[in-house]
């Protein structure tokens, strides 16, 4: 019986913050806006005001019961808080932004975890903590990243080789499940549009590409990593490079960087189950399989659309009390079930 896939997630998004004598523009939002000491009336560099925001992230997600790391020391065995300056406000006009408000980019990253109900768990007290605790907005410049491997191996050359397949053959389909702005944004470029296999075979087919895929220029991951990597943005949409940087030694893993930016849970537990998904039907399919389910595809790529004003009507991402309670964190936000670590918590690498 083949072990279950890991997998981890990225969670990027911006914090308000305010002085003390700044009236509260949100009262009946439950998420702290003061991060100063009480007796600071001088204002606080944005610098200096980011490290006590992450500070408080760092200690609200500890009191949850989630296994908290003090800083990147790339383990992924817990929790860590760290900083994304791609990130931006929201829109001046969103009803989530007010003149007082400064705004600081943050990203939580979690441990490297099991497939398995547990580990979903996390995912959920974590998104809930952030958004109930505190005044967050997933911006239009943030992403849900979520990075699927298998355990500490990396992945052989025919899931590689079908996952590509799975995801050039499909990915007009899974273009629409996301807003139109992240079909051309340069950190999530999609694989048809941006990738070097696209850039040099712009008359490809179906036919042609799986032809391609089945031939021994594509015989190694290496091979397969070098041609779908990006060629004039920043990431696809689908990242295969950490299979084949002698750098990375225990990241052996495939990002997956379309979705947008969200801290609602079951939104992210959503994406989470399908990209495993993904990676585990490559893993089990044989040829034969693959070369059926291609049938289906079709060539061409997904209309560029405008991205309209979804982020000048954004609001405050929703406060989830009621995840906190279901999992026995009391309002002061700290966990009390006295087996929280024991259904919670565990080392992905027992």
């Amino acid at each position: 019986m083949t072990t279950p896939l890991t997998f981890g997630v990225e969670l990027e998004f911006a914090v308000a913050s305010t002085h003390l004598n700044n009236n509260d523009p949100h009262p009946t939002h439950p998420g702290r806006i003061h991060f100063a000491r009480s007796d600071q009336r001088r204002l606080t560099p944005d610098s200096e005001q980011r490290a006590r925001v992450h500070e408080a992230i760092y200690v609200a997600l500890h009191s949850a019961g989630l296994p908290m790391g003090p800083q990147p020391i790339c383990d992924y065995m817990t929790w860590f808080v760290t900083d994304d300056l791609t990130i931006d406000p929201p829109h001046r006009n969103a009803p989530c932004n007010s003149p007082v408000y400064r705004w600081h980019s943050a990203e939580v990253i979690s441990p490297a975890l099991y497939f398995r109900p547990g580990s979903l768990t996390q995912i959920r007290v974590a998104c809930a903590t952030i958004s109930t605790e505190f005044r967050v907005a997933a911006t239009r410049t943030t992403g849900l990243h979520v990075h699927v491997g298998d355990g500490a191996d990396g992945f052989s050359h025919s899931t590689v080789r079908n996952l590509i397949a799975l995801l050039w053959g499909f990915e007009p389909q899974l273009q629409t499940l996301f807003p139109p702005h992240r079909h051309s944004q340069t950190w999530c470029m999609p694989l048809r549009v941006d990738s070097m296999y696209a850039w040099r075979h712009p008359n490809w087919t179906i036919a042609t590409f799986l032809e391609d895929m089945f031939s021994s220029k594509f015989g190694t991951v290496g091979a397969l990593v070098r041609a779908f990597e990006v060629c004039g943005g920043d990431r696809c949409a689908v990242e295969f490079s950490n299979l084949d940087d002698p750098m990375v030694a225990i990241k052996q893993t495939i990002e997956f960087r379309a979705h947008p930016g969200t801290l609602d849970g079951d939104d992210v537990i959503m994406w989470v189950k399908t990209v495993v998904g993904l990676v585990q039907w490559a893993r089990e399919a044989d040829s034969s399989q693959l070369m059926s389910l291609m049938a289906y595809a079709e060539a061409g790529n997904v209309a560029a659309d405008n991205a309209g004003r979804e982020y000048e009507i954004q609001d405050l991402a929703r406060p989830r009390t009621d995840v906190l309670e279901e999992f026995g964190i009391g309002a002061d936000g700290v966990a009390t079930r006295d087996n929280w670590a024991e259904d919670l918590i565990f080392d992905p690498y027992c």
